[in-house]
């Protein structure tokens, strides 16, 4: 920290770098002193594209060994998060992780012990948790507005052709690792409860990706709530994150409520809370994370939204890819480990 500013840096400067760049600039505590990717060029446009004058490098040690850096976001391709994050929290860095946190679940144990290691703090981008409509459900859960969730439904759908890296399966781990994880995770925050259990198919449709863009699975939670969840990178289709609750005292779906304490009641009724559904880098909530971020740096205490609370996500999503792959067979998520049924 110089001059009472947490000195930021970011590494890979592709679309979602945009999201990081706005947010640091944004807030008074920060400072951006260093952009990096394997690209100059990348770098550069970067720069650019926010005035800047920062340090630019294709280097990540460079970034890592730069004593003015305090905080790394890393918004680099899915393959390299694991091993970056690892790599920065060992050299004493905080951790803005972009999700996912790795693509194969030996990954996750060598990253959680770093974690446990580092004197430092981490978040990962599960931007919906910083949605007020995905904490209005989240509360109305669990103050027990709805009575026992027993039936939890999401959809990812966004049908875009996704360039470079992400269209390799090898780098990107596969749709729902991609970008499915972020619905996958939102169940998982707003019923409270962990994934245990999931039955998966996948699909090819078109012939863009060299992976299936699609994926469905039965998901069970270990409170024993039921749900379905889908997952498409293909179709015509503008950015959608559904969610549908239902419970033994109401009923929500995404923005619509039905509740049992309204007697009376003849159909949903909704609340607008001012935030808009889309998939534009932009109008994500990154300077919110930000700012809870350093807070939590500031204070010295844990995020709820570090690299643990990311893994049985991310643990789902591995294991909608094993059990499509599988013939659909079930994978059970124990822990940090997945094994077959």
């Amino acid at each position: 920290m110089k001059n009472g500013k947490y000195g930021c840096a970011v590494w890979g400067c592709g679309w979602v770098a945009s999201g990081h760049i706005k947010a640091y600039l944004t807030h008074p505590a920060c400072e951006v002193v260093a952009l990096g990717s394997r690209r100059m060029e990348s770098v550069d446009a970067k720069r650019a594209e926010f005035g800047l004058s920062c340090t630019a490098c294709t280097d990540f040690d460079q970034i890592l060994n730069d004593e003015r850096v305090d905080i790394v976001s890393i918004c680099t391709p899915n393959c390299q998060h694991a091993d970056e994050a690892i790599r920065a929290l060992e050299a004493g860095k905080h951790v803005f992780l972009e999700k996912p946190i790795a693509i194969e679940a030996e990954d996750i144990p060598r990253l959680l012990a770093a974690a446990d290691r580092a004197r430092t703090h981490s978040i990962v981008a599960f931007i919906l948790r910083f949605n007020p409509l995905v904490n209005l459900q989240r509360r109305l859960v669990a103050e027990g507005e709805l009575g026992r969730v027993f039936m939890a439904n999401a959809d990812y759908w966004f049908g875009r052709d996704r360039k470079g890296w992400m269209k390799h399966e090898a780098q990107t781990g596969g749709a729902s690792i991609l970008a499915g994880c972020h619905s996958l995770d939102m169940i998982r925050y707003v019923v409270g409860a962990d994934f245990r259990r999931v039955t998966a198919q996948a699909a090819m449709v078109g012939d863009y990706y060299e992976y299936p863009p699609v994926e469905t699975a039965q998901i069970q939670l270990a409170n024993g709530t039921l749900g379905v969840f889908t997952c498409s990178l293909t179709g015509c289709v503008p950015y959608m994150a559904n969610v549908s609750l239902l419970g033994e005292k109401g009923t929500i779906v995404n923005d619509r409520f039905y509740l049992k304490r309204f007697e009376g009641q003849a159909d949903f009724f909704t609340l607008d809370t001012g935030v808009k559904k889309t998939g534009d880098v932009y109008g994500h909530p990154f300077p919110a994370m930000v700012s809870h971020f350093v807070e939590c740096i500031q204070q010295d205490k844990e995020s709820p939204h570090n690299l643990r609370s990311a893994v049985n996500a991310h643990l789902a999503c591995i294991a909608i890819k094993k059990s499509a792959q599988a013939g659909g067979r079930a994978v059970i998520i124990d822990g940090e480990t997945l094994r077959f049924e």
